[in-house]
């Protein structure tokens, strides 16, 4: 074995020698999009600027400074995040909130249309979605990114209202995860200087900074030769030009300007290794990191980058599966693995496979499992095999990314644009990139995905990481302990990987067939379909085992064929609801027609069809899909799922173990919370049995068989709805054929059927619950109201515009007033079941000692709202913003799904409520959020740290 170990190490060079040699090919420019019109005015300021109607009258005005954190010193940290806030807090044209309230005018909403992000890297502001119809409103904009440019006042009183705001950011960033998260990032770059930066920056920095600080930082790095405008929409080219040349030539080119410093996060020989605990989380995972060269900024404008990035998702297919199959062995040594490749700002490209182990005490046993699978692949490299079946799906993914970005939004021509200026990345459009992509998915081998390995799975530049519970840290091994491990999976002879070869689907040739007793052509009337758009004709035939079949053509622009079929039951079968929710937990580990899940997984990566079941509190549905070349695979696959579902011993004796495990892990301060908000906030929840030990222990191949089948055998009672470029003519024998051979079944009778939906409690309810052992300094605040109105769309848009009113106003008085917090969600949701209802929840994250007064100020503003109702400049903003998005939002008519949840009763209110916009008034909303705000249902649910 070591010979042949030799041996492949030697070929991989010559490969590697080949592979550097092939990439002479690839250096052809790639085709730039013309349509963009770029140039830089005298000052330094650089522009972009692009024609595009998706959607069609708006305009995307951004200002990009290819500046961040990084830039920051050391008495600095968090101000480049801090002056993006104070961007809306003043600027010279635009004092205090004019500029919020003037584009709030037009129904350009600050948060949906108008925000900005600051990164490790660039800081980049936008006004989104903005009407174009007006020559002031395109002047305005510009006006507006103009002062971004060099004329933001951070006024003193403004910075010191600020600081509150973005203390509670941080605060709200201060959980396990997160913390866990920065750490992990950090510890991954190392020795350099994004290791030292955070875009949030210090508490004790942001509390006590001078404004000259802000100031000498904003000066030092804010002017023209470190920014770029962009204006994306339905323009005119030309005038947008002369209009950016006017406006901004006459900022002040910077003089002896600060050199912006290109960072790098230096290599490592040995891999480093970082151990992350934390009081608060229960997640227990190991994951190993391979820092990976960018290409140069000339290699990127070249044909090679594509062609990398063929090569690394035809690895990322294989090493998938090698993952799962090792998941799926007997002696597994860990429940799962995810590879990903991924990005450390610009300084890196990064391999990442994540392994979640059994429990904390086999950590090491996972890590040593992933080593493994690393070492195979290097050893051996892929197989032709291998190679075969992974170009086929990567070559879908291609085609069905294609399919949904063929036609970029403006907003995807900005992203664009903010890489080409910051990052470089050149800007191809979408049908040049998928030719390319094509080209070399056609074009390429499997050796020349081995040939990337040296790279991919490189000895050096690993960084290893273990996060587990703070109890669990005993289970760490130490580094010398993973250097040990490592050479001896290095030295061992590992087995070559056996492909698992593609199982072709058994195609039922021996069917008896169905007979259709009616057929009838029906439309929207007929089905009680409330949509905008009607159904003009549809075909539905009934068959004679009970199942009810609805078929909408559509026209051959159309490339697949959709389905929906659901019928009465779920939940409300009368099954005992634990044994229906282990067979719900179970639905994706059924062997269906003799495929386990991962021959599952390989069929639907190879083949454009889809059958997928699920099941809730009223139904149980299967939702699917196939183009018109996989048509036979999927009706069998269809029929599969109806007549051919046995459950894996080896999958139920890993799912038995998991849930075990689940059972075994000590509940986390979180997890008590919210099963304590839950037994308050309902006064029955018919679902909320646990399983115990007996009941996973008497889990088996029968029972979760005949459960499934319980659930979902026989074709009696079903509705299925198609919809595709197919003619209900040819469809027919299709349907006669394999809906009607299925079995009628004994369907469970309506009066059987029992609803088992949570019911809420009435009255305050109210919890303050002391979490113990908690590092985080925030509370978690959550105020419900409800009240019962009637299921329908004219309730839906009163709710909408009451929930979206209480934002705005406790963006005031929370936010800016009290600097309470740094955001508070106000949420409207309206229900059917078990009674017609709505529910808004307000939510925030806050210092403890401000829970009591901030609750004080969430009351007082639903009780003006309920005695003095939305003004007029609310209404009409609410309605301007409304609106806009009807008009933007362009919906793909899914008619499967609409045509069912019209049957079922569940109709999507969003899709009928627009209107009912011209015909809201001021007064009926009033009257809409007394009765629900009045009704007396109020709860109350905070969780923060105990005080030590």
């Amino acid at each position: 074995m070591r010979i042949i170990k030799n041996i492949v190490a030697a070929i991989a060079l010559i490969i590697c020698g080949n592979f550097a040699i092939a990439q002479n090919n690839h250096t052809s420019l790639l085709p730039a999009d013309s349509a963009y019109r770029t140039g830089k005015l005298e000052n330094g300021l650089t522009y972009y600027i692009r024609k595009a109607a998706n959607p069609a009258g708006r305009a995307e005005f951004f200002i990009v400074h290819n500046v961040g954190s990084l830039q920051e010193e050391d008495n600095q940290r968090g101000l480049a995040h801090f002056l993006e806030h104070m961007a809306f807090n003043g600027t010279k044209n635009f004092p205090g909130k004019k500029l919020l309230n003037y584009f709030g005018s037009i129904g350009v909403k600050f948060g949906a249309n108008i925000n900005a992000y600051t990164s490790m890297e660039r800081t980049v502001y936008n006004i989104s979605a903005v009407p174009v119809q007006r020559e002031v409103v395109l002047d305005s904009a510009l006006l507006a990114l103009h002062d971004w440019s060099h004329y933001i006042s951070c006024e003193p009183a403004e910075i010191e209202a600020e600081r509150g705001v973005v203390r509670e950011e941080w605060r709200r960033g201060d959980d396990a995860r997160t913390r866990m998260n920065k750490g992990i990032m950090k510890f991954q770059q190392t020795g350099s200087r994004f290791a030292e930066r955070d875009v949030i920056g210090l508490p004790e920095i942001i509390n006590t900074f001078s404004r000259q600080t802000l100031i000498d930082y904003y000066h030092k790095w804010y002017h023209p030769g470190l920014q770029a405008v962009i204006v994306v929409g339905d323009i005119d080219p030309d005038v947008i030009e002369k209009k950016i040349r006017a406006r901004f030539s006459s900022i002040p080119k910077a003089v002896n300007p600060a050199k912006r410093e290109n960072y790098t996060i230096p290599d490592n020989k040995e891999p480093i290794v970082g151990y992350f605990t934390d009081p608060e989380t229960k997640a227990v995972s190991v994951r190993v990191t391979v820092k990976i060269p960018n290409l140069s900024q000339e290699e990127m404008q070249t044909r090679k980058a594509i062609y990398d990035e063929v090569i690394r998702n035809t690895f990322l297919e294989m090493f998938k599966v090698r993952c799962q199959v090792a998941q799926e062995s007997q002696d597994s040594m860990f429940r799962g693995a995810v590879p990903v490749f991924g990005k450390l700002s610009y300084a890196s490209q990064t391999f990442t496979t994540t392994a979640l182990p059994y429990s904390a005490k086999t950590i090491f046993k996972s890590l040593r499992g992933l080593i493994e699978e690393f070492e195979r692949v290097r050893m051996y490299g892929f197989s032709k095999e291998e190679f075969d079946q992974a170009i086929v799906r990567v070559k879908k993914g291609a085609d069905q990314n294609y399919l949904r970005n063929r036609k970029p939004e403006n907003r995807d021509y900005v992203s664009f644009a903010v890489d080409h200026f910051t990052r470089q990345y050149p800007i191809v459009k979408p049908e040049d990139y998928h030719k390319i992509s094509s080209e070399y998915i056609k074009s390429i081998t499997h050796e020349d995905v081995n040939a990337s390995l040296p790279v991919i799975l490189s000895d050096n530049n690993r960084v290893i990481i273990f996060s587990v519970p703070e109890s669990d840290k005993k289970y760490l091994p130490s580094q010398e302990e993973i250097y040990k491990m490592i050479e001896e999976v290095k030295s061992s002879d590992l087995d070559r990987f056996t492909p698992v070869g593609e199982k072709k689907l058994t195609i039922r040739k021996d069917l008896p067939g169905g007979k259709i007793l009616t057929e009838r052509a029906v439309s929207s009337k007929e089905l009680s379909i409330k949509h905008e758009k009607q159904l003009d004709s549809a075909t539905e035939w009934t068959l004679s085992n009970g199942a009810r079949v609805i078929w909408k053509e559509e026209g051959a622009t159309k490339k697949y064929v959709s389905m929906r079929a659901f019928r009465k039951g779920g939940y409300m079968l009368p099954y005992d609801a634990k044994q229906i929710k282990i067979a719900e937990s179970f639905l994706s580990m059924y062997t269906i027609n003799g495929f386990n899940r991962l021959e599952m997984q390989k069929l639907g990566g190879s083949k454009s069809i889809s059958v997928k079941p699920s099941l809730g509190y009223r139904n149980v549905e299967f939702t699917g899909s196939y183009t018109l070349k996989d048509s036979v695979e999927f009706w069998n696959l269809l029929y599969s799922y109806f007549t051919a579902v046995t459950a894996d011993e080896n999958q139920i004796a890993n799912f038995k173990n998991q849930l075990l495990k689940n059972l075994n892990t000590p509940k986390g301060e979180n997890s008590i919370f919210i099963d304590s908000v839950s037994s308050l906030k309902f006064i029955s929840q018919p679902m909320k049995s646990k399983l115990t030990k007996e009941d996973i222990a008497a889990i088996n191949s029968a029972s979760l068989t005949t459960m499934y089948n319980n659930l979902f055998a026989g074709a009696d009672g079903f509705t299925f709805v198609f919809s595709g470029p197919i003619p209900a003519s040819k469809a027919k024998e299709l349907i006669v054929k394999y809906i009607g051979s299925l079995e009628k079944g004994a369907t469970v009778a309506e009066k059987q059927l029992a609803h088992k939906e949570p019911v809420k409690r009435k009255g305050e309810v109210s919890l303050r619950y002391k979490a113990k052992n908690m590092l985080s300094s925030k509370a978690s605040v959550g105020r419900i109201y409800f009240g019962e109105v009637p299921y329908n769309a004219q309730s839906n848009m009163y709710s909408k515009f009451i929930a979206y009113i209480l934002r705005d106003r406790y963006m005031k008085s929370i936010r800016e007033e009290k600097g309470g917090t740094y955001h508070v969600g106000v949420t409207n949701d309206i229900m059917k079941y078990p009674n017609e209802q709505v529910e808004f929840s307000v939510d925030f994250d806050t210092d403890p000692a401000l829970v009591d007064e901030l609750l004080v100020i969430v009351q007082q503003e639903i009780d003006n709202f309920v005695k003095n109702g939305p003004t007029e400049k609310e209404m009409k903003e609410i309605s301007l913003y409304l609106q806009k998005v009807y008009q933007d939002r362009k919906e793909e008519i899914l008619w499967p799904a609409i045509i069912a949840n019209s049957i079922k009763g569940e109709v999507s209110l969003q899709d009928t409520e627009k209107v009912f916009l011209p015909k809201v008034k001021a007064d009926d909303i009033k009257k809409f959020a007394k009765k629900i705000f009045t009704s007396g249902n109020r709860m109350t649910f905070v969780f923060e740290p105990e005080k030590k």
